[in-house]
């Protein structure tokens, strides 16, 4: 609890001072927050505007905090959204080294110094430089002269002053550490007996099943962070399946996703605001991350706000008339999908000429459509999800009803409302199996 009050007390100090420098320094804020008042507290944070990505694009001049030449210039990839590009001054670089320096310092440094490998990408541009207590390497996985170098590095031993003599910690984003370990399977690498003990990841959406296969295959703890391009923190999973504990200098909220109204209990939108002094040049406050959260610890908790990640909005389908109510979400969808061996997936990653087991890396395929209900009730509201199975459906067809049958069940049971509304009549839910080649692969995110 005092560590709560601790994480608590210094999100409302910084909470001041965060609109204080947006009204000071934004034109754009300063308009914003006008009719906002005081904000102080965290049960303030209501009394601000929702800020939507489209807001952030539109207003991307305005929004800045400081014109001076950035530091890092950071972007999105456009997956889930309008491009968008973020910029990182030299000031909150330097305080964000200080500070995270200030931290290792006040803890005896390990000795020897653990020794980590960190796969390198160039997806969101230039990344913020952290202090560490490890000595860190590079290396890529884009292709097959870039894996071999990662196993080469993975099987040296070192002798580096003061440092472990093999790696022990493998991090990078979920695809190319899932990349790096079909590689290595396929190349007879002995992950098992490997230095490798843990494993860091971060970037998209990975299921509780992937990871404990990810773990069992390593021989190794797995370590899952939550992360967007837009926001300098994020939350980190306690334990595969468990809830999400966010970083103190992040304020998560939940929030309703029509009106916007703060969610206590069950399923709402995620928000985020970046503080000062660690954002500076291009803060963002209340920010609509898109992604839907199950509340499992409320604001006002003995462990404060932690949730479940269920999917984005964008991919899934809700009744919003009054508390949100889950017709579809798109998490619980994907890991039910990723489960049943007769959905096609499209590997990424070719270059790596892993076989088969490059479907680690790949996309489902699959694609889910909703229709409402027609103004004279003579359709209900619908949703159809086709599956884009590895062979033609007419082939197995007993195999096919199970699969459906299978599929209906947990659909059901993870969402309780359809399931009820299916048995009056007021919604049909339709599996429909195809062939691979009539459905595009589906992005998880």
């Amino acid at each position: 609890m005092p560590e709560l009050l601790a994480v608590q007390s210094l999100r409302e100090e910084l909470l001041g001072e965060t609109i204080s420098w947006c009204r000071n320094q934004s034109k754009y804020y300063r308009q914003r927050f006008a009719d906002a008042g005081e904000v102080k507290c965290l049960t303030d944070m209501p009394k601000l505007p929702v800020l939507f990505r489209e807001d952030v694009v539109d207003n991307h001049a305005a929004i800045l905090c400081d014109p001076s030449l950035p530091a890092a210039v950071q972007h999105t990839t456009g997956t889930t959204g309008a491009f968008l590009q973020l910029h990182r001054s030299a000031g909150e670089q330097k305080f964000i080294w200080d500070f995270f320096s200030a931290r290792l310092c006040a803890a005896p440094m390990p000795n020897p110094r653990p020794l980590y490998l960190s796969l390198s990408n160039a997806y969101h541009g230039s990344l913020i430089g952290m202090p560490t207590s490890a000595y860190t390497l590079s290396a890529g996985v884009h292709d097959m002269a870039q894996a071999q170098q990662a196993r080469g590095l993975l099987e040296r031993r070192y002798n580096l002053p003061g440092v472990a003599p093999q790696v022990s910690l493998l991090m990078g984003t979920e695809r190319m550490v899932k990349a790096l370990t079909a590689y290595l399977l396929a190349d007879g690498y002995d992950l098992k007996n490997s230095p490798v003990r843990h494993l860091a990841l971060f970037g998209g959406h990975v299921t509780p099943a992937r990871k404990r296969l990810l773990a069992r295959l390593w021989q190794a703890d797995v370590h899952d962070q939550y992360s967007m391009t837009e926001m300098f923190g994020g939350a980190t999973e306690a334990g595969i399946g468990g809830p999400w504990v966010f970083d103190p200098h992040v304020i998560p909220e939940v929030v309703h996703p029509d009106t916007h109204e703060p969610v206590t209990e069950g399923v709402g939108v995620l928000l985020l605001t970046g503080l000062y002094p660690f954002v500076q040049q291009m803060p963002l406050v209340r920010y609509f991350t898109g992604d839907l959260v199950e509340v499992t610890a409320p604001v006002d908790s003995p462990a404060g706000l932690q949730v479940y990640y269920k999917g984005r909005i964008s991919r899934s389908v809700l009744d919003t008339n009054g508390p949100v109510l889950p017709l579809l979400l798109s998490g619980p969808l994907y890991e039910a999908l990723e489960a049943i061996p007769d959905i096609a997936i499209s590997p990424r990653f070719p270059d790596l000429q892993a076989g088969s087991g490059l479907e680690l890396t790949g996309d489902l395929h699959y694609d889910v459509a909703h229709s409402e209900a027609t103004d004279d009730a003579s359709e209900p509201e619908s949703i159809t999800i086709r599956l884009g199975l590895r062979y033609a459906p007419w082939m197995y067809p007993d195999r096919v009803r199970e699969v459906v049958a299978n599929l209906t069940q947990q659909l059901f049971e993870s969402h309780p409302e359809t399931a009820s509304r299916c048995v009056d009549g007021r919604l049909k839910l339709s599996i429909i199996p195809c062939e691979a080649t009539e459905v595009p692969p589906y992005d998880s995110k």
